[in-house]
C-alpha cells in the first residue's frame, strides 16, 4: 500500500473519531445564527426554534439583495439534529437588524420608539396656539363697530373676554421661561427654518413681544373707546360770559374793600374747612404792585393737620358741594389771570 493511501486512510479514521458536536460547532465558530440572535434579542428559545427559519430565511434574502452573493454556511443543532443553515459574520449583523424588524413574527418584538417628550418651547406654543391671533386690529374704531351691530354691553363684553387670555397667556410665558434651558437652545441650532422645532423655538423666545404688543392692543382699544366723547357730550361753542363788573376803586370783582389799606384786592373764592378749627382758603388777589393771582393757603390756628372727617351721608354731600362752589369760583376768577 502507498504512502498516500495509508495517509488518507488515517485522516478519515481520524475524522471518523472526531465528535460530531466538536466539528459542527468548530465549523460554525464566530459565526452568528438567527436562532442564536433571536435569543441575544430577549426572544425566549422556543420562539427562536420555532420562527429561527423563517426568521433565517427573510435575512438571507436581505443578504442577496444588499450584498449581491449567497451568505455564508454554518451548522445549528436544532430539536437534536444538526442542520446547514445560513451564517453570518458579525460584521453583518445589520442584515439581521434589518430582517427582525421586516419578518411580520420577530417585527411585534420591536419595542416603540420612545415618544420623545416636547420641548419647553413646543409646550407654550402648544399652550398659547392662537391667542396672537385674538388681538389682532384690535382698536377704539372696532370696539365702536361691535357696539354699534350689537348692543352697549358687547364692547365691553369683548373685552372682558381678552382679560383671561392674557391671564393665561402670561402665566405659560412665566413657566416656559421657568423650564427652559441652554440644551433646548443647543438642540434647535443648526436646523432648517422650516422645521417645527425650530419654529417653535422662534415663537417661543418672541412670545413676551407678542404678549405685550396684545396687552397694548387691549389697553389703546379700550381707553380709545371708553373716553370717546362722540356723540355723548355737547359741546358749547358759543361766546365766553362776560366779565362781571368790578367796582370803582377795586381791581378784582367781590372785593369787599377790607384790605385795600394794604394795597390789596381780595376776593374769597371759597373755603374749605378742616377738622380742629383748620381751613383752606382760596382767594383771587390782586396787589398793587403785581398781576392778579389766586392763592389757596392753609389757615391753622390749633393743628398742623387739615383733615376733614365724614361720618354721614350729609356731611359728604356739604363737603363736596363747598369743593364745586370753590372750584366754580376759581374757574370764573381765572379769566381774570393775566394771559
Amino acid at each position: 500500500m502507498s504512502n498516500a493511501l495509508t495517509s488518507r486512510h488515517r485522516r478519515v479514521a481520524a475524522a471518523a473519531a472526531v465528535d460530531e458536536a466538536v466539528l459542527y460547532t468548530s465549523i460554525s465558530a464566530g459565526m452568528v445564527l438567527a436562532r442564536r440572535y433571536l435569543t441575544g434579542r430577549g426572544i425566549d428559545q422556543g420562539f427562536a426554534d420555532q420562527y429561527g427559519s423563517p426568521f433565517g430565511r427573510t435575512a438571507a434574502k436581505i443578504y442577496r439583495t444588499e450584498m449581491g452573493a449567497e451568505p455564508r454556511k454554518a451548522w445549528s443543532n436544532v430539536h437534536g439534529k444538526w442542520r446547514r443553515v445560513n451564517g453570518f459574520l458579525p460584521t453583518e449583523t445589520p442584515v439581521l437588524d434589518k430582517a427582525f424588524v421586516t419578518y411580520k413574527r420577530t417585527a411585534e418584538y420591536v419595542a416603540p420608539a420612545p415618544v420623545a417628550e416636547p420641548s419647553a418651547a413646543e409646550v407654550y406654543v402648544k399652550a398659547t396656539a392662537g391667542y396672537a391671533a385674538r388681538f389682532e386690529g384690535l382698536t377704539g374704531d372696532g370696539l365702536r363697530r361691535i357696539e354699534e351691530t350689537q348692543d352697549t354691553e358687547a364692547a365691553n363684553n369683548h373685552i372682558a373676554g381678552l382679560l383671561p387670555v392674557l391671564d393665561d397667556w402670561e402665566q405659560h410665558l412665566n413657566q416656559f421661561e421657568a423650564a427652559v434651558t441652554g440644551a433646548d437652545e443647543k438642540a434647535v441650532q443648526g436646523l432648517p427654518d422650516s422645521d417645527p422645532r425650530r419654529v417653535a423655538w422662534r415663537i417661543a423666545n418672541t412670545g413676551m413681544d407678542a404678549f405685550l404688543k396684545a396687552q397694548a392692543a387691549v389697553h389703546s382699544a379700550y381707553v380709545d373707546w371708553s373716553f370717546d366723547l362722540t356723540g355723548t357730550v355737547e359741546i358749547n361753542d358759543g361766546p365766553r360770559p362776560a366779565a362781571p363788573v368790578i367796582p370803582d376803586g377795586c381791581r378784582v370783582p367781590g372785593c369787599d374793600q377790607r384790605w385795600h389799606y394794604d394795597g390789596l384786592c381780595v376776593a374769597e373764592l371759597g373755603e374749605l374747612p378742616f377738622d380742629e378749627g383748620s381751613s383752606l382758603p382760596i382767594e383771587l388777589t390782586s396787589p398793587e404792585d403785581k398781576p392778579a393771582h389766586i392763592v389757596a393757603f392753609a389757615f391753622e390756628p390749633i393743628s398742623m393737620n387739615l383733615r376733614r372727617e365724614m361720618t354721614t351721608q350729609a356731611d359728604a354731600v356739604a363737603f363736596a358741594k363747598a369743593l364745586r362752589d370753590a372750584a366754580d369760583a376759581v374757574d370764573e376768577a381765572a379769566a381774570h389771570l393775566a394771559a
